[in-house]
């Protein structure tokens, strides 16, 4: 019996050893990595000190300039938007781990339905690309329980970068290029063949508006300036799906770049990639737009 207990405990240590040394190697791994989501991760975790971050979901990543507003602002700009419909699950715990190293002055957040509404796919699991930085931070790790991953990626090091493997294995050739600072520009111009608006015929999620208040409120506790944007889309529904929005944004007391009907955009078929994402041209011209908004924003917030 002393022997089979001898044999289990020393079978534990090699498990937790090889973990652990395995788990920093994949690490490193991750933080060099230029694939979308490793890079975008990483460098928001660990990296930028930028003081203007835009966050969000694909519509962030391939829409916000950072040069653009980096040259109207006169501030350091980063863009750690993300694909996967990243929503309020992922950008809370995301939110948490940046406070945890440092506070940005201003935040754009992107807006997408899926921040307050029960879209299917889009639910806590989204908060699982954070995996690797586990244990960073309350709000991160409360989104990984949420999500019913965090014992697992508390257990094993190893098993936190699972989904990341072959993006690990093909290192710095990813489609980033870090001089962009997080954006990543689409070229190509949609195929309007039977395009039709995206409807959003879901019910509310008490869960995914607590979350988008508690974001709301810890930059208003941080002194962070917090902005709402909404891109522009090249065809859309005729409901009023950001009236909610506009409630909260007046709620809380926060500007509100609502561009979803965008006269500029919609129906130029030169300026998308695809229905709801801005190829490099639609991206560039939005930013520069945005970004005299954003400049007329801060200038009234610093009147007050």
């Amino acid at each position: 019996m002393k022997k089979l207990l001898t044999t289990i405990l020393m079978t534990a240590l090699l498990f937790f050893v090889a973990d652990r040394t395995l788990g920093l190697v994949l690490g490193a791994l991750y933080e060099h990595s230029n694939a979308t989501d490793e890079y975008k991760v990483s460098a928001s975790c660990c990296q930028t000190r930028d003081s203007v971050l835009f966050m969000g979901s694909s519509r962030c990543l391939h829409h916000y300039v950072p040069s653009i507003f980096e040259q109207e602002l006169g501030m350091p700009c980063f863009n750690a938007g993300d694909w996967g419909i990243k929503n309020i699950y992922y950008h809370y715990g995301l939110l948490s781990n940046i406070l945890s190293r440092y506070t940005p002055s201003v935040i754009v957040l992107e807006v997408h339905p899926s921040e307050w509404l029960a879209l299917p796919f889009s639910g806590p699991e989204r908060a699982g690309s954070l995996a690797p930085y586990c244990g960073m931070s309350e709000g991160c790790d409360e989104m990984l329980k949420r999500a019913g991953s965090y014992w697992p990626y508390r257990l094993s090091h190893v098993y936190r970068y699972a989904g990341s493997l072959p993006n690990l294995v093909a290192g710095p050739w990813g489609p980033m290029d870090r001089q962009l600072k997080g954006w990543r520009p689409m070229d190509g111009i949609v195929d309007i063949a039977g395009i039709e608006a995206e409807e959003f015929a879901f019910e509310p999620d008490a869960e995914r508006i607590e979350l988008l208040t508690r974001f709301a409120n810890t930059c208003r506790e941080k002194h962070i300036q917090l902005m709402l944007a909404v891109s522009p889309m090249y065809v859309c529904t005729e409901a009023d799906v950001f009236g909610f929005l506009h409630d909260f944004a007046k709620k809380h007391d926060l500007p509100l770049f609502d561009h979803f009907r965008n006269p500029h955009f919609i129906g130029h078929q030169d300026l998308f990639y695809d229905r709801g994402h801005l190829n490099r041209q639609g991206a560039m011209l939005f930013s520069s737009m945005l970004s005299k908004e954003v400049k007329l924003a801060l200038y009234h917030s610093k009147k007050r």
